[in-house]
């Protein structure tokens, strides 16, 4: 696991903890004063400033210039990044996409340009992507950074409206005889020393501005947790939050930054971010939405002032609506609440999400104003003297109807539900199930927006907006997978549970994860909380009563203090439930009427869907298929010739006898039985009760046998808004994440098999089984993989976004790589076969090499036996054997040094012995090195066969396969020092090669050493110990110098070795012998 790479939020968290330490973390740094946008990385062909963690990233870089951009956008711009300069990975999350737009008929919308016109289309299944940016530091050709354009607005003037704006409890002077700043939540107040004690009034209100983003914490507002002492580790990691808040802050508003203040809490942070990487991501989320909220509070005080002048003329309409607001046929008076305020939070909301410019309110936006997030009667605040005076009324008229303490007592319903109290935990759990519940009656995007912040406050993470309201925990564990270390299932891994993860069960099917516990309890407490949560938000009020009632019924039987009449009576009361979900439900009333009418409806759908693999997607996009998301299938647009998508035409069911044969050569269009549905999730009930049926297959609804067509019609494909495209699954996601780290994407890859793979990378020629790209992936448990791009350095961990596979998609999936795999696996070996056979043959029409070439004049050296050349005498052929003698391949080395191996050749395992095999196996020892004209220095020097084994990768092969055929020779490992890498990459594989050859064979290593200053100068010229004979000072005296000590030292070594274990063996027979005889 210690040589796995990092992630990339490990690699920023190793960062920051090093720059903590020197104190040059971007939050640790001063700023002064100035114009505001000063500091903070931007894009500045976007024009949008990076935020969240890639900000820290990017700062952390330490570039002065602010600007970011891709390699793509400064081209565009007409600059180039310099040759060799590094870029810097960012992942970011998409939202919404564009798309073009199109008539009921399918055809393009063309807008005043003459082109199609675009729509945004927000994504309900937001998708993550990478991208590597670079500083214009590291750019040629683009202009200097222009100056920031003056501020219209003092800093200080600006400051004072938000803190004025916020309406917090601000006291000066000290008290408490403290001249020190801080926030108390327990009175959730902030204490500052008196302004005059301040240097100048950018300190004091960067100071001001500081604490009250820990007054943001409070649990009405944003909800942190605050309730920590000073010292603590909870106490630091807010303090971190605030910190970098206040960093963003003072560049938004150009009062500067002063970090001073809080030395004492890196130690903290330190420890916070070694122990847990994903803190600083946190953090760095937590304090956007800090700034955030600070800063809408000038805008809020600014929609207030504008509020109060229209509130009046709409006020009459505030009382009728909190009074009969209706929520599925039902007044508001029949639901059961124990106060107004709460039925209010229930059916308006919180205030949050009121339209607060007030541009043609209606009721549900007004009553969001009038009743403020925490529950209490904010009239005085938000609401005019009218709406309050209609809102007291309502009150009043709510009480005289409702009796509490007749809803608490009543054990039934009208229609014999039984009602089952289950309260729910706490406060912030009713805030997630009424947040969830907007969505599910089609609240759109603003309702999704609130159910993930009102989850992610209470919960600490997003619970999927479609989600079904099941919950599946796993005990899971860590362990080896097909020679993988990872986490997986615990049964599968046939290991104790570590850990439990617990996984949301999606309207289709899959499973999202959520959180992992500690304890199998911790676990199913969560569940429990989710299972209450699910059913506080179920709209229809039967099953929700179902759903109550199987929670309590759980609960009494599992409380020891149940007597066996609480279960029966917990056990009847779920039945009686369940009884009157069934037989109220108006899809069963519904269809007993159909069937007494004897009336049946059939449909059939017109669309042609179209079978479409992922890699073809493009093509078929390209002439013109749309994708039918309710289908969850590509198909033909209407009015488009269905000729031309011949090839994917799906197959159709084998029907019974009687059924026509297709016109031979005119494409069959399948016979579609149901006619398809595209039902947003928040209407699946509204669907149902007209006729709606699940495809579990299709995954989409459908109409029904018994349907109504006509309350359908809203749903039907053609009246459908745009639509998202298909989820992405892991092969494809990954695509993305290697694209982003410029591979080349084709052919069979991604192969998610959890082996090695080659790939090609942009600005090299295409090969599919090679290239300077390398990554390896696995779709076991929760897929993850590796990308590796070796021409830029650039390399990612990557994790699928939180999908968990079913058993039976994981099977499939790995049935599918194996055979794969197993295919791959013998077309390979056909073809190095036949590429064998064919360099053999190449050897009759070689020439041995009598005299050097240009490449070995380069480097310095005579032919050695077992090296070709051609009558042109220009190119040096090296033959590659096996540890058995068999020829698989040769390397063809150019006059300019360029060097490639036959087509479709084995190089794995393959080497060049230096003088022949049989020479090899007369020397003393197995001195192997990578290229062949170290090799050849080195066969020079020692005077005997030496091994040349191509690369660094090639080096443990053929030091085990060597090792096993002469296992009494000693091995000597002559890699190379490759720094150039080390420095630019943060790897040296010569090096590090060389020593995992050493340890499979228990050998020794050398590395050159060059004169004084000749590696530093020139890195990338002096790696090998070729490089020492032919361009250092040193020459061949300092190869001969380093090598023959060395080597002699280990034949001499092994000899010692051998004559002992001869010695040992010869005087056994003598000490049986006198063991046997005994004392005389």
């Amino acid at each position: 696991m210690n040589d796995l790479p990092k992630s990339l939020i490990e690699t920023i968290a190793e960062k920051l903890v090093a720059q903590l330490r020197e104190g040059t973390a971007p939050w640790q740094k001063p700023w002064q004063p100035g114009e505001p946008g000063a500091f903070l990385p931007f894009n500045p062909t976007t024009g949008k400033r990076y935020k969240g963690i890639n900000a820290l990233h990017l700062m952390s870089e330490g570039h002065e210039d602010q600007r970011w951009m891709t390699y793509k956008q400064a081209a565009s711009a007409g600059a180039q990044v310099r040759q060799g300069e590094k870029g810097t990975p960012i992942q970011y999350w998409k939202f919404s996409e564009e798309q073009g737009q199109t008539d009921a008929d399918g055809k393009p919308v063309l807008g005043s340009d003459g082109r199609q016109a675009r729509q945004s289309v927000r994504l309900e299944r937001p998708q993550m992507f990478f991208s590597t940016v670079f500083n214009a530091s590291q750019i040629d050709g683009l202009a200097p950074l222009a100056p920031q354009p003056p501020a219209a607005w003092a800093p200080a003037e600006r400051a004072e409206r938000i803190l004025q704006a916020s309406g917090a409890s601000i006291e000066h002077g000290g008290r408490e005889g403290r001249d020190s700043a801080f926030y108390r939540p327990s009175t959730d107040t902030i204490h500052l020393p008196r302004k005059e004690q301040f240097p100048k009034a950018d300190n004091y209100y960067a100071t001001a501005l500081h604490e009250l983003g820990h007054w943001t914490g409070h649990a009405s507002r944003l909800g942190r947790d605050l309730g920590h002492p000073f010292g603590s580790e909870e106490y630091a990691r807010e303090e971190l939050r605030a910190e970098i808040a206040s960093m963003l802050l003072g560049d938004e508003l150009g009062i500067g930054h002063d970090p001073g203040q809080h030395a004492a809490y890196v130690g903290s942070w330190i420890r916070a971010l070694q122990s847990d990487p994903l803190e600083i991501f946190r953090a760095a989320s937590g304090a956007e939405k800090i700034q955030a909220y600070v800063l809408g509070l000038e805008q809020v005080q600014m929609l207030g002032q504008a509020a109060s002048q229209q509130q009046a003329p709409v006020a009459a309409d505030a009382a009728p609506f909190i009074v009969r607001e209706r929520v599925g046929g039902k007044d508001l008076f029949s639901q059961s609440f124990a106060t107004l305020n709460e039925a209010a939070r229930c059916y308006v909301g919180k205030s949050q999400a009121a339209n607060r410019s007030m541009e043609a309110p209606d009721g549900r936006e007004l009553a969001g104003v009038v009743w403020g997030p925490d529950g209490d009667f904010a009239c005085e605040r938000f609401a005019s003297p009218e709406v309050a005076q209609a809102v007291a009324e309502a009150q009043e008229q709510h009480w005289q109807g409702f009796d509490a303490a007749k809803v608490e007592k009543r054990a039934e319903q009208e229609e014999g539900e039984a009602i089952v109290k289950v309260d729910m935990g706490n406060a912030g759990d009713s805030e997630v199930a009424l947040a969830r519940l907007q969505v599910l009656r089609g609240g759109g995007s603003e309702a999704g927006a609130a159910l993930d912040a009102a989850a992610m406050r209470h919960l600490g993470f997003t619970l999927p907006h479609d989600w079904n309201g099941r919950v599946m925990v796993q005990g899971m564990a860590t362990g080896e997978v097909d020679g993988v270390q990872q986490e997986a299932s615990a049964d599968q891994l046939g290991l104790r549970p570590e850990f439990w993860s617990v996984y949301a069960q999606q309207g289709d099917g899959r499973h999202q994860w959520l959180a992992d516990r500690g304890t199998q309890r911790e676990a199913a407490q969560l569940a429990g909380r989710l299972a209450l949560i699910d059913a506080h938000s179920e709209t229809d009020e039967r099953e929700k009563a179902v759903k109550l009632a199987r929670l309590h019924e759980e609960r009494v039987r599992r409380d020891p203090a149940s007597a066996a009449e609480d279960l029966v009576a917990a056990r009847e009361a779920r039945k009686s439930a369940e009884l009157a979900a069934v037989t109220g439900s108006a899809d069963l009333q519904r269809r007993v009427a159909q069937l007494e009418q004897g009336s049946g409806h059939a449909a059939a759908s017109a669309s042609v869907l179209l079978a479409v693999p992922f890699r073809e997607k493009e093509e078929a996009k390209a002439l013109g298929a749309r994708w039918d998301r309710a289908a969850q299938s590509w198909m033909v647009p209407p009015g488009a010739d269905p000729a031309v998508f011949g090839k994917w035409y799906r197959q159709p069911a084998a029907e019974g006898a009687g059924g026509q044969e297709p016109r031979e050569g005119a494409p069959a269009t399948p016979r579609q039985p149901r006619q398809y549905l595209a039902v947003p999730y928040g209407e699946r009930k509204l669907a149902k009760a007209a006729g709606a049926a699940w495809d579990k297959v299709a995954k989409s609804w459908y109409a029904g046998a018994k349907a109504n067509m006509a309350r359908l019609a809203r749903w039907m494909p053609g009246k459908a808004g745009p639509q998202q495209g298909p989820a992405m699954t892991a092969q494809e996601e990954f695509a993305d994440a290697l694209r982003s780290l410029r591979c080349v994407v084709s052919g069979e890859h991604p192969v998610m098999d959890g082996q090695k793979h080659r790939i090609t990378v942009e600005g090299e020629k295409h090969s599919e089984h090679s290239g300077s790209g390398f990554y390896v992936a696995h779709l076991d448990g929760h897929p993850a993989g590796h990308i590796k791009n070796n021409k830029t350095g650039e390399a990612m961990d990557w994790k699928y976004k939180g999908y968990a596979l079913d058993p039976e998609q994981k099977a499939r999936l790995q049935a599918e790589a194996a055979t794969r795999l197993q295919e791959r696996q013998a077309a390979q070996a056909q073809l190095q076969e036949a590429a064998a056979s064919r360099v053999v043959r190449q050897m009759a029409s070689l020439l041995p090499m009598a005299e050097p070439t240009p490449y070995l004049v380069s480097k310095g050296l005579r032919p050695t036996p077992g090296i070709f050349t051609d009558k042109a005498g220009k190119t040096s052929y090296i033959p590659a054997t096996d540890a058995d003698g068999k020829q698989w391949s040769m390397q063809y080395i150019g006059e300019d040094g360029s060097k490639r191996f036959a087509r479709d050749s084995r190089k794995t395992g393959c080497f060049h012995a230096v003088g022949g095999l049989e020479a090899l196996a007369r020397a003393p020892a197995l001195v192997i090195a990578e290229g062949y004209a170290t090799a050849a220095s080195l066969s020079k020097s020692v005077g005997f066969a030496t091994v040349a084994a191509f690369d660094s990768g090639n080096l443990p092969l053929v030091a085990k396969a060597l090792h096993g055929r002469f296992p009494g020779k000693p091995v000597i490992i002559a890699g190379d020092n490759d720094q150039h890498l080390e420095a630019t990459q943060g790897i040296n594989p010569g090096k590090a090669k060389a020593q995992e050859a050493a340890r499979l064979t228990g050998g020794r290593v050398l590395l050159p050493i060059f004169a004084p200053g000749e590696q530093a100068a020139d890195p990338k010229g002096y790696t090998d110990f070729n490089d020492l004979a032919s361009k250092s000072r040193l020459g061949m005296e300092g190869l001969d110098r380093q090598v023959r000590p060395a080597v002699q030292s280990e034949i001499e070594s092994r000899l010692a070795n051998a004559n002992q274990d001869a010695l040992s063996l010869a005087r056994e027979p003598l000490r049986r012998r006198l063991a046997r005889s005994g004392p005389q």
